[in-house]
């Protein structure tokens, strides 16, 4: 690779993953507007046809991993039934539509029974409550649930497979903004729905798959890559 063409892939990924840096939803992101422009749109079309391969290429790895992961959980779901995909992607939906409800009503304790303490009290605190005392409401909805693809498990040997942890990849359609609460002008970000693609990390506490962190949709790729941790002596039987 020349050092022209590693030039411009820091120059795209800094337009993609820096431009216009807000954070409003879960987890304190919120989607980036850039490529809601004419403009936008005309560099997304670009960036496309630029990196197609690339593009091919992440979507063929998260397509494997999300295959082996769910003939993993379906073989687990034999014994347990509330390792099944089908089951998963229930649970999974219905936290996080919770998960936005509590967020846009500034209230993380209506889904304790659904996140760990751990998230609750950093989203609390750390956004929320900080947000109020700078007199700023956040406005945070979700359209649509899109497609779902798990990208990482992590199984215990623990009995029941207490604590073990998955990586989903979500696709969602959302609005996240912030805006002053006596002028009702929005400060950071702008209304109007928006595709976005976050991580959501879920962990099994006492029969219970709790939310347990959120990333960037950008670093899926990246757990897609990570090898599962498997315990010793689990076969899988994955073709």
């Amino acid at each position: 690779m020349t050092k022209k063409q590693i030039i411009l892939i820091v120059l795209v990924v800094t337009l993609l993953f820096w431009v216009d840096p807000i954070y409003a939803g879960p987890g304190g992101y919120v989607a980036k507007g850039l490529f809601k422009t004419f403009w936008g749109k005309l560099l997304l079309a670009a960036l496309v046809i630029i990196f197609l391969p690339l593009i091919l290429y992440i979507r063929f790895v998260e397509y494997r991993k999300a295959r082996k992961i769910k003939k993993i959980l379906n073989q687990l779901a034999v014994n347990n039934k509330a390792l099944s995909w089908l089951q998963l992607e229930k649970e999974f939906s219905n936290i996080i539509r919770r998960v936005y409800n509590a967020w846009t009503n500034e209230d993380m304790a209506e889904v304790k029974n659904y996140v760990n303490h751990w998230f609750w009290q950093n989203q609390q605190l750390v956004y929320l409550e900080q947000w109020k005392r700078e007199n700023l409401k956040n406005v945070s909805r979700l359209q649509t649930l899109g497609k779902m693809k798990p990208v990482y498990l992590e199984l215990t040997s623990e009995e029941n497979w207490e604590g073990s942890r998955i990586a989903v990849c979500i696709e969602l359609e959302v609005e996240d903004y912030l805006m002053d609460r006596d002028t009702k002008q929005i400060v950071q970000g702008k209304d109007g729905y928006q595709d976005v693609e976050y991580v959501w990390f879920f962990e099994y506490n006492n029969g219970q798959w709790l939310l347990d962190d959120i990333q960037e949709g950008a670093l899926s790729l990246q757990f897609a890559k990570m090898k599962d941790v498997i315990p010793e002596g689990f076969v899988v039987f994955v073709r």
